[in-house]
């Protein structure tokens, strides 16, 4: 059968990204008895793949495919309501898997965690009302009392599926919602307190503050900052005033360290400084902790997001801000499996969320001075250390007819 015919039949593709080796997305047929039309791209599904069950990740949905239909296999089933990977977040996987030349299907695993890789449920699911369900008041259903009920509820927002339940919304009741495009699935989100902020910071240099400002007149479009500073100068106060402005517009933050080792210390700073909830993502947390915190970045529930490299691929449900500290470390490339970059990814992501980004390090990499040289970059630069402290003295030492020991003499 032609892929015309099959477009002719209605028929939807399902174009799948599985982890697996290979540079291509696989096509599907949709499980039995699932609406097609109904599932978006993001979606997790469970597929066969030769004599194993993988889980991959929905790319798009075609209504043909250069494949004879007789030839494709159909979906297992369908993982999620709601899409876990974000449009924005898609778009950089596809980009990542072409600037890296590496298999799209282990890209986008790269966005999810260990226990969502291995086809685990995300828990409670929410609705929300979908652009035609706002438009529409519990009044237009009121010959479906249950109907209007659940629409009326959901006026101020998502709630979860279990409140909508315990509230007489019955499973038919929602899924007759769906199918009319008045409701979606959605994760939970949570409100963060009306004050994000614990305790002020130290007065500001005149360096720290005309950093922040470049950073904070750019919030809402794609800059990159370039932030050199000596040991001690307060780069660290310089991220924390940019994170505090990006929360105060109800943005969330993320932040890049190169080391796990480098997490307590750089958590304890943060949340004695914020009072919004704080997220953390590493390959030293259990796999239902790291999932825990997963959801609270892609829900909003977090309003800063702190990780190394692989956090750079976290959905984050309101993106305002991503900083890379010690952004020339070696640790931020992945040197196994699919080879990349975090500092350059989260640049990149930037682009395609519009939002700044604030890269830091007293010896900053030759690429970003390139960048910063050729005007892609914004340079700023902190000179003097705070406190009134002092920079080491350095000498030239001749080393020629020293004993060494290991390259270094007395």
């Amino acid at each position: 059968m032609t892929g015309s015919q099959i477009q002719e039949l209605g028929t939807v593709i399902l174009r799948v990204a599985v982890p697996v080796p290979l540079r291509d997305v696989f096509d599907y047929l949709p499980p039995e008895g699932i609406d097609a039309n109904a599932l978006k791209p993001g979606i997790r599904l469970s597929v066969p793949f030769g004599r194993r069950k993988l889980t991959g990740i929905l790319v798009e949905t075609r209504a043909a495919s250069d494949q004879p239909l007789e030839k494709l296999k159909r979906a297992l089933a369908v993982l999620d309501e709601a899409p876990l990977v974000p449009d924005h977040l898609r778009d950089l996987c596809l980009w990542s898997a072409d600037y890296y030349q590496h298999a799209i299907g282990e890209v986008f695993t790269a966005a999810l965690t260990p226990a969502l890789r291995e086809g685990r449920e995300v828990p409670q699911t929410a609705w929300r009302l979908t652009q035609r369900g706002l438009g529409l008041g519990p009044e237009s259903l009121k010959r479906a009392k249950s109907q209007a009920e659940a629409i009326a509820r959901l006026q101020n927002g998502p709630v979860p599926h279990e409140a909508l339940r315990a509230g007489g919304a019955s499973s038919a009741t929602l899924r007759e919602l769906r199918k009319k495009d008045l409701i979606e699935a959605c994760l939970p989100a949570s409100n963060w307190p009306e004050t994000v902020i614990r305790e002020p910071g130290p007065t500001l240099s005149i360096e720290q503050a005309h950093c922040i400002e470049a950073v904070n007149a750019s919030a809402d479009s794609f800059t990159v900052h370039l932030l050199e500073g000596v040991t001690g100068s307060g780069k660290t106060e310089v991220y924390l005033r940019c994170i505090e402005d990006c929360l105060r517009r109800g943005k969330q933050a993320l932040v890049l360290i190169p080391e796990i080792g480098l997490t307590p210390q750089t958590v304890a700073r943060f949340e004695s400084r914020f009072s919004a909830p704080i997220a953390l993502l590493h390959s030293g947390l259990a796999d239902g902790r790291r999932l825990d915190h997963w959801i609270a970045g892609s829900t909003g529930a977090a309003g800063v997001v702190i990780g190394t490299r692989s956090a750079s691929f976290t959905p984050i449900a309101s993106l305002g801000l991503i900083v890379v500290d010690e952004e020339h470390d070696g640790s931020y490339k992945q040197q196994d499996g699919f080879r990349y970059s975090a500092r350059d990814v989260s640049v990149k992501r930037a682009q395609l969320e519009q939002c700044p980004i604030l890269l830091g390090s007293a010896t900053p990499s030759l690429e970003s001075l390139q960048n910063a040289k050729r005007g892609r970059y914004e340079h700023h630069r902190l000179l003097e250390r705070q406190a009134g402290g002092s920079l080491p003295s350095v000498r030239t030492i001749d080393l020629r007819g020293r004993a060494l020991r290991a390259g270094i003499s007395d």
